[in-house]
């Protein structure tokens, strides 16, 4: 089965930080009369500490990962490890709490009921009304599950993946559902308990969830690893992004750029500049003048974070040949 994919960019953490997962050539296959392969190859590091941000568009293999470590979904070939053990260790069933896509929750049950059953299986459990209080499902705590709103029901799932007090937790997807003012409430409540010491890998396909949340980053792509790193590695300073009217002589705007530049035209209408130094006004100078001596009227801006990850989750390819300048 072949390695992961390679990408220049891809950061890995100092080894001597000890790793909330680790997977080493991580294949998972479903079976059946045509297999599908979710993860292939998987060479993947996620830091002991803080808060990674698993990405991926849907089919990348992010749920398949969670269930993997979780113990639930059996790996088809390669090593995994959760904190340092198997995934389902005994060890780890108090230490990791885990919120699935699929929560799983009881329907005929409260979530007050359901949290206080859930903390009499762990030997130090969180205080189940701070926990009501902290998602703030108080409104809802003696309604029956099933009754309750995807967000909601949402918020219960979190509530019962941090019941154990947990060292770290795997997240699926902890914002869907979520209407943005519920979100934005969510986002408080991880950094803050990120910043009491609980160390989080949270699956999403929101760059919203990332720029607020990420203090490190790995975006998965066809089952292997497209980029990984932390976000001020990842934030592309030698990259202009351009919209001006579609198939410009990108060739002579080059000649008056620096030297080890580069330009491609994306898509009609939408070009990339990627320079040998970081972006500065003197180059989005140029560029502009160039455009306006051409009769071209351009949006110019510096490439953020977003556009790297949208890039590197699409695996997008320019509709015509890149030019560079040597």
């Amino acid at each position: 089965m072949p390695e992961s994919p390679v990408h220049p960019d891809v950061t890995e953490p100092a080894p001597a930080e000890p790793a909330l997962l680790h997977a080493a050539g991580v294949v998972v296959r479903y079976p059946g009369r045509h297999p599908i392969v979710a993860l292939d190859g998987l060479n993947l590091r996620v830091p002991g500490t803080g808060i990674t941000c698993l990405l991926g568009a849907n089919g990348a293999g992010k749920t398949t990962l969670l269930e993997a470590a979780s113990g639930l979904r059996p790996l088809t070939q390669g090593q995994l490890t959760v904190l340092g053990e198997a995934p389902g260790s005994a060890r780890n069933r108090s230490r990791l709490g885990v919120m699935l896509q699929d929560g799983g929750l009881p329907g005929s049950a409260r979530p007050q009921e359901f949290l206080e059953y859930v903390a009499r299986l762990y030997p130090h459990p969180r205080d189940v009304a701070e926990m009501i209080e902290l998602v703030d499902i108080a409104d809802c705590a003696r309604t029956p599950i099933r009754r309750l709103s995807g967000g909601q029901a949402r918020r219960v799932a979190w509530a019962a993946a941090m019941m154990p007090n947990p060292a770290a937790v795997l997240l699926d997807e902890p914002t869907a559902a979520l209407d943005p003012v519920a979100r934005g409430r969510l986002h408080d409540v991880l950094i803050a308990e990120r910043d009491r010491g609980t160390t989080m890998l949270v699956a999403t396909h929101l760059v919203e969830d990332v720029a607020t949340l990420a203090d490190y980053i790995c975006v998965l792509r066809d089952g292997g690893l497209a980029l990984a790193g932390t976000p001020d590695d990842l934030r592309p300073r030698r990259r202009l992004d351009l919209h001006a009217p579609a198939h410009l002589r990108i060739n002579e705007l080059l000649d008056a750029l620096p030297a080890g530049s580069t330009i491609e035209e994306s898509r009609p209408g939408r070009y990339t500049v990627r320079t040998s130094h970081d972006v500065d006004p003197a180059i989005v100078g140029t560029v502009t003048s160039w455009c306006a001596q051409h009769g071209a009227a351009p949006e110019v801006s510096v490439a953020d974070l977003g556009a790297a990850l949208h890039e590197a989750i699409a695996g997008s390819s320019p509709v015509n040949a890149e030019v560079s300048r040597p």
